[in-house]
């Protein structure tokens, strides 16, 4: 189980927020690398990922801070698992990825 609010807003930030294209293939990429690996791994991939783009890390802190307090309002249980948060953070980057190519 995760607690760190910033991979628990991953998946929300990857759907809502602009990213380029060969970011998300990168994130893709990382994802795939660990889709079969432990949970400790994947968390560790994730954070690893994040600490070599900062950039995306400061936008993600920014959006999992404006997004706290509503989040917290919500009456829904979060998903608190690594597994939950790296299947949403996979289905989001995939749908984004798609969207993308399809010029939407």
């Amino acid at each position: 189980m995760t607690t760190d609010s910033l991979l628990l807003a991953f998946p929300n930030f990857v759907e809502s927020e602009p990213i380029e294209i060969d970011i998300l293939r990168e994130l893709d990429r990382a994802l795939e690398s660990v889709s079969s690996e432990p949970w400790q791994n994947t968390e560790e991939t994730l954070n690893e990922w994040l600490r070599n783009h900062e950039d995306i890390t400061d936008q993600l802190r920014e959006f999992e801070e404006s997004t706290r307090e509503i989040t917290k309002v919500k009456a829904q249980q979060p998903k608190t698992g690594v597994a939950n948060v790296f299947e949403e953070l996979s289905e989001a980057v995939k749908q984004k990825l798609k969207d993308i190519e399809n010029g939407k």
